[in-house]
């Protein structure tokens, strides 16, 4: 028969989720307050906050649930023996054994660095490129090899955050300056933006 996690244990890592959940609730209330109303046939300005805190909700809402009634068993190290293969059994083996988890402090850090890199060159760039740049680097930071699946990958992302952002959320998104200004204002042409 398998065991479960202690219930102290599973409420214990549930508690994340619920102040979460609480917070997340709280703003909700509190984003129908914007002093704008929204004009005959526009989303208002409560719209996006309200609809990402509710997805926020429900999320949370669906991990407490998971917890609670699908706890997942809790591995009797007596009864199933340890993980790791033995010396003998890996001896000859083309591959080293894999390890559960790797951890790669200076691709962590890289990555805040490009992070903060493309928050800085977002106004000298423009949002187009400088997003395009920054979902391929970030993708080569985690180790993804084939070039052609980086540049579609980077190109339809940004293409479609310049798309979502201007054209439905109406949000402005900086342009760059000189030749990226250029590059911005054609994509946003080719892309019926105005």
């Amino acid at each position: 028969m398998r065991r479960r996690a202690p219930l102290a244990a599973r409420l214990g890592g549930l508690i994340p989720y619920a102040v979460l959940l609480g917070a997340a609730a709280y703003l909700y209330a509190n984003a129908g307050s914007f002093g704008a109303v929204a004009r005959a046939g526009e989303l208002g300005p409560d719209f996006w906050p309200r609809a990402v805190l509710g997805l926020l909700m429900l999320v949370c809402a669906g991990a407490i649930v998971r917890g609670l009634a699908f706890a997942p068993p809790v591995r009797d190290p007596d009864r199933f023996g340890d993980a790791r293969p033995d010396a003998e059994e890996t001896e000859g083996a083309s591959e080293p054994p894999h390890r559960e988890s790797e951890k790669h402090p200076y691709r962590l850090l890289a990555g805040i660095v490009l992070s903060a890199a493309y928050v800085a060159a977002l106004a000298w760039l423009g949002f187009f490129l400088a997003t395009f740049l920054y979902l391929a680097l970030f993708m080569g930071l985690g180790r993804y090899r084939r070039a052609g699946v980086i540049a579609v990958t980077s190109l339809v992302g940004s293409l479609t955050f310049v798309f979502v952002f201007m054209k439905i959320v109406y949000v402005s998104l900086p342009l760059g300056v000189g030749p990226f200004q250029a590059l911005s204002v054609a994509i946003l042409a080719a892309l019926g933006v105005r």
